[in-house]
């Protein structure tokens, strides 16, 4: 009787902790999959643009069916004004800038849309049109053929395109581990390679973004916007004119002085121009 009494609360308290085991690697294999369905909904959620944006841009596309340029340009910024986004937004007002003949602007805005859609084709193509309608013709640094491609490659993503990546992967790795924890042994096999190529994975891409953050900082900061920006050696009107950009130019901007920007395409061609010759480009968005 009593070697029966002792078996008794032995086999209820192994089969409770089992139970246990099982429902919390559910619960966490059911946690990871609702958390992986809802990353589709989370990253539409709040796209569409208010009322008031859609009707600038409606105006807009009138005006630009109409040829009527100036008018289109104007109504598309008062929708960038109203806080709307978005890499058709820039593309459209750089099409307008450009029939308007604002070269320098339709340079800005394509550079604008190119960063926030770096794959599209009819960006990338617009932008070259247009750059290449500038008179300011600058040398080019001397690369490898392998910094070239991996250059390109860069080119192609954007900042939050790979933090997208990066943040899918997590998910994937935390899939992974839940089948490792609650799948059977053959599942388990293959959930160590899949756990080891996730984290190869993960570190090629964090190693990406640190590379793209090196590209973002060295790339140019603004564009010239004027007809012809005479560059001087100091923020006065008296200083030398050392040289003379044209609108269109891409270059780096620097510290304010007053009514002056420091700006510089390179350690031998460095000034200053006037506020109103150069807009500064939208530093690229990290998160999604």
């Amino acid at each position: 009787m009593s070697h029966a009494c002792q078996r008794t609360p032995m086999r209820g308290r192994g089969n409770a902790a089992g139970l246990r085991r099982v429902t919390m690697r559910s619960a966490y294999l059911c946690c990871c999959l609702l958390s992986l369905a809802a990353l589709p909904s989370a990253a539409g959620a709040g796209m569409a643009p208010p009322q008031s944006v859609v009707e600038s841009i409606r105006e807009a596309g009138a005006a630009y069916e109409a040829s009527r340029y100036g008018e289109a340009v104007e109504c598309y910024r008062q929708a960038l004004a109203l806080g709307w986004c978005s890499a058709a937004l820039y593309y459209n007002l750089g099409c307008a800038s450009y029939k308007a003949g604002r070269i320098g602007w339709a340079v800005a805005y394509f550079e604008e849309a190119r960063r926030l859609s770096p794959r599209d084709p009819n960006i990338r193509h617009n932008l070259r049109t247009v750059t290449s309608k500038g008179r300011d013709r600058l040398p080019e640094k001397e690369s490898s053929r392998l910094l070239g491609l991996l250059s390109g490659l860069l080119d192609s993503y954007s900042p939050s395109d790979v933090v997208r990546i990066i943040v899918a992967l997590f998910w994937l790795g935390a899939l992974v581990l839940a089948v490792h924890w609650t799948g059977r042994e053959a599942l388990r096999r293959w959930s160590r390679w899949g756990l080891a190529l996730v984290a190869l994975l993960v570190g090629l891409s964090t190693i990406g973004l640190m590379l793209k953050a090196y590209q973002i900082a060295s790339a140019p900061s603004g564009v010239i916007v004027v007809e012809e920006a005479q560059v001087r050696s100091g923020p006065r009107e008296g200083e030398t004119v050392q040289f003379v950009l044209h609108a269109g130019t891409l270059l780096h901007m620097g510290r304010p002085a007053g009514e002056w920007r420091e700006v510089w395409i390179s350690d031998q061609m460095r000034g200053w121009v006037t506020e109103e010759a150069v807009v500064a480009l939208i530093k690229p968005r990290w998160l999604p």
